[in-house]
């Protein structure tokens, strides 16, 4: 029964990031065909700057939230207090923007062009907010059906504004514009979904304190990975052209969907895990079928993209050069796959201390290889520094986990 459950919440969770992220190909593929290299170099460079916050805002409280089983948490104290900490982060993120650097002379950096479509696309900041808190609900509930139709339904308005804007040849801002407005539609049906009430508005100063001090090693464990992720992306375009950061971009987007993947599957299983978590026996065989399971299914995923990359130059033939960097990075996709499930184990036992330091560890030698290699070896160098601290990481969090078991 619980394999059934978890099969159901994670399909939904697939279907609905096979409808977001298929509608974000295509809207790449748009912007990629009418914008070129450089244009979709300068959208990477919006979109990956503004993500960086995206988890300062999630925070890690959604975990927590679900190990309190008596929570007094309400859904308008994290819903308030998200927004706030939204509010913050986007005046910080555009402080940053402006002071991001630019030469005209070799097209490096950060464009005033880039800076505007940063304030324009940091209101997703505000969406994010929203999302992650009926997020929490539907995870709590695991009614993640209720979250695929809320994404469904803005995917398909995403695509027919963004659609549109490109196809009356409307510059990047306006499609930038169309993307924020598609994501406030998705958040406000995720709040009739959710059905819990957020009026009258309620900021309690206590509560909010205790979620954010209770989620803090979580929350910098998350934002330590993200900025681990992302960073290759930023020094890409401080360091090489538009087109470089457009054509990493690409390989990046379609990783990032498969990515997605073992995250919907752990979604689904952190609620048993914590659930099972004081009968070791059937806890043990619960993550050696799951880690058998990630496994498997990184081969099954990993082959038939690794024989279709070809297909990029459907795209426009300037993103073939996207093909390597993208298969470097599919060589890796088993141990991000298998990480996914460490970290929701050693998450279920409160060690997110550990966690938080290992990434920390990682992102820091994350950012010094890429600063050192990224000049000369551009891209490619960022795909196999990659793949390195990911592997490095799964077997940190591997001994750990085994010490557990052990322990």
């Amino acid at each position: 029964m619980q394999y059934l459950s978890v099969f159901k919440n994670a399909s939904y969770q697939t279907f609905a990031r096979i409808l977001t992220s298929g509608s974000g190909f295509v809207i790449a593929i748009l912007i990629a065909r009418n914008f070129g290299t450089a244009g979709y170099g300068d959208f990477i460079k919006i979109t990956s700057f503004v993500t960086l916050f995206y988890l300062f805002c999630d925070f890690g409280i959604n975990a927590i939230f679900l190990q309190r089983k008596q929570s007094q948490e309400s859904f308008r104290h994290l819903l308030y207090l998200r927004l706030a900490v939204a509010a913050v982060l986007f005046i910080i993120a555009n402080i940053i923007a402006l002071a991001l650097p630019y030469s005209s002379e070799f097209g490096t950096g950060f464009s005033p062009f880039v800076k505007l479509g940063i304030l324009i696309f940091s209101l997703e900041l505000f969406i994010q907010s929203i999302l992650f808190c009926a997020n929490a609900i539907f995870q709590k509930k695991l009614r993640y059906d209720l979250w695929t139709k809320s994404l469904g339904i803005g995917s398909l308005v995403s695509l027919s504004l963004v659609g549109l804007t490109i196809y009356t040849r409307q510059p990047l801002h306006t499609v930038l514009f169309a993307i924020v407005f598609s994501g406030l539609v998705t958040a406000g049906i995720a709040l009739f979904y959710v059905k819990e009430k957020i009026l009258p508005i309620r900021f309690d100063v206590k509560i909010s304190k205790d979620l954010i001090v209770s989620s803090l090693p979580l929350g910098m464990m998350l934002i330590f990975n993200l900025i681990y992720f992302r960073i290759d992306s930023l020094i890409l375009a401080v360091f090489k052209s538009s087109a470089d950061v457009g054509i990493y971009g690409l390989s990046y987007l379609f990783f990032d969907f498969l990515l997605a993947i073992p995250l919907f599957i752990s979604n689904s299983i952190y609620p048993i895990l914590l659930k099972e978590k004081e009968n070791k026996i059937t806890f043990l065989k619960l993550t050696r079928n799951y880690f058998l399971m990630y496994l498997g299914l990184s081969f099954v995923i990993a082959i038939p993209f690794w024989f279709a990359t070809p297909l990029f130059t459907l795209i426009k033939p300037d993103f073939s050069l996207a093909i390597v960097p993208f298969r470097i990075l599919l060589v890796s996709l088993p141990f991000f796959f298998l990480t996914s499930l460490l970290q929701w184990i050693l998450i279920t036992y409160r060690k997110t201390g550990y966690l938080a330091r290992t990434y920390f560890l990682f992102m820091c030698v994350n950012i010094v290889f890429n600063f050192i290699f990224i000049p000369q070896y551009s891209y490619i160098a960022a795909a196999v520094i990659t793949g390195i601290c990911e592997t490095a990481i799964f077997f940190a969090l591997l001994y750990k986990v085994i010490n557990l078991k052990h322990g």
